[in-house]
């Protein structure tokens, strides 16, 4: 179940790299003819964008196997709160899927963008909670840091999933550079200082610091990509010829940017496991050394 899982978490991902080629090739236009076909207003009558095909097909395929890693799910001995994950992720696949019937409404709108990055993010969940070894159980180190790393890391995958939108609302010419870029210094400094806290603090706990630096280099990697591919749009935007390489970057920082997020995710759950508030390790600890503490208070 957790390869199957893996598997669809790749397609989530590789749906997110073909939908940026057809909306850069210009695939707007040829999924809004196709929904508007779906919907009964009228047949397709322009050729299909370049790509389009490959991101419908990637689409069917998705939807395919989500299902079928739900049923496998639900029909298995896996963990209640894990069946309760899959049953949301099939319910926000099959909200989009239905959203194509609605005239009017195209698979490249801000809506369609958050569906499919809260479906990413729930794919790679179940592909990380199937895990044979994963367990919530561990030994918790207190996480004295004001505000703690946990609140950091929950934050900072928030933010990643605002900071997609604007930056599709910016490609689209919907909105400026300045709010995606704004909340790209934040989640940049975020990651800074879990990463300094990680190897300051929390040098002691291996798997959570490896995936702090994991995170801390690939934020660093999205910036450096988004500040290229924006000055070739600058660029391009001047050219008397086509600039294929801006259509190749771009598709480089959605995928970098989709990597972001799925190492948020995993590192804030990395954080939930081995980090705990030290209020709550410190009451434990004195209820272990303490045995006779709650008989007294019964």
């Amino acid at each position: 179940m957790h390869r199957f899982s893996s598997l669809v978490a790749v397609m989530a991902f590789l749906l997110i790299l073909t939908g940026t080629l057809a909306s850069g090739s210009g695939g707007s236009t040829m999924m809004l003819q196709w929904t508007g076909h779906l919907a009964g207003s009228g047949a397709i009558s322009d050729p299909p964008a370049k790509y389009s095909h490959v991101y419908q097909l990637v689409a069917v395929s998705v939807l395919v196997l989500t299902i079928l890693m739900a049923f496998w799910l639900w029909i298995s001995d896996s963990r209640r709160y894990i069946k309760t994950l899959a049953g949301i992720t099939v319910g926000v696949l099959l909200v989009l899927a239905v959203g194509l019937l609605i005239p009017g409404l195209s698979v490249f709108s801000l809506g369609y963008d958050l569906g499919i990055q809260a479906f990413f993010g729930l794919t790679v969940c179940l592909a990380l909670f199937t895990r044979t070894d994963w367990r919530w159980d561990h030994p918790k180190t207190p996480d004295v840091a004001s505000p703690s790393v946990r609140q950091i890391l929950v934050f900072m995958t928030g933010a990643l999933f605002l900071q997609s939108l604007l930056g599709e609302g910016f490609h689209r010419g919907n909105l400026g550079i300045a709010p995606h870029l704004v909340l790209g210094i934040v989640v940049t400094l975020c990651a800074v200082w879990v990463l300094e806290m990680a190897l300051n603090k929390f040098a002691h706990s291996r798997p959570f610091k490896m995936s702090a630096i994991l995170l801390a280099e690939l934020v660093g990697l999205e910036l450096f990509l988004g500040i290229i591919s924006y000055s070739m749009g600058l660029d391009a935007g001047v050219a008397s010829a086509p600039q294929p390489g801006l259509l190749v970057m771009q598709v480089t920082h959605a995928a970098v940017g989709a990597l972001v997020l799925a190492t948020s995710l995993f590192t804030t759950f990395q954080a939930f496991k081995y980090l705990a508030p030290a209020e709550s390790v410190i009451s434990l600890v004195n209820q272990q050394r303490n045995p006779e503490l709650d008989q007294q208070q019964e």
